[in-house]
């Protein structure tokens, strides 16, 4: 995945780089040829304000300032956690939703419903929250807490280290 500057609007993020790594990804993953008769539609909703991509095809990209009426995945997101995230180069779980399409997780998402909130604690103790809706469906919920470090292990399926310590049998 591109290094993201940690000085990006987060205009420019969503509609500028997130969908050329997005376009670059699918080209160079193989993916375009299995996306074929696909539409992917992604909101994704900062402090209220909305952006909406359709990949058509897995080649051709629309990005647009608004909403989408019924899009398979919405995430929302605070500016506030947005920004740190650019600021402390953690976007990856945001950035690995499009990025990392092919037609197996198009069609798994467009079976899949409800919502999920994920609650990342980043290394200073704060949390960022980032919720998603899958197919306008809010039920059934669950939360997902782990570390940002884990959440990025896992967008770039690197191993995660276990610091559990669970009691045995």
């Amino acid at each position: 995945m591109k290094e993201t500057p940690t000085d990006i609007g987060i205009k420019e993020l969503l509609k500028e780089l997130s969908p050329s790594i997005a376009r670059e990804a699918i080209k160079s993953s193989g993916a375009e040829k299995g996306l074929e008769g696909t539409t992917f539609s992604l909101v994704v909703e900062v402090s209220g304000e909305k952006y909406s991509y359709l990949v058509r095809d897995g080649k051709e990209f629309e990005i647009t300032q608004g909403d989408l009426e019924s899009p398979l995945v919405r995430v929302k997101i605070e500016r506030k956690n947005l920004e740190k995230m650019i600021a402390t180069k953690s976007l990856d779980m945001l950035l690995g939703i499009q990025s990392d399409l092919n037609k197996q997780k198009y069609n798994a998402l467009k079976g899949m419903r409800g919502s999920f909130t994920a609650e990342l604690t980043n290394d200073d103790g704060s949390v960022t929250t980032i919720e998603m809706i899958l197919n306008n469906a809010m039920e059934p919920k669950t939360t997902f807490k782990m570390k940002t470090s884990d959440s990025i292990s896992l967008v770039k399926r690197r191993p995660i280290r276990s610091t559990c310590s669970c009691p045995g049998p």
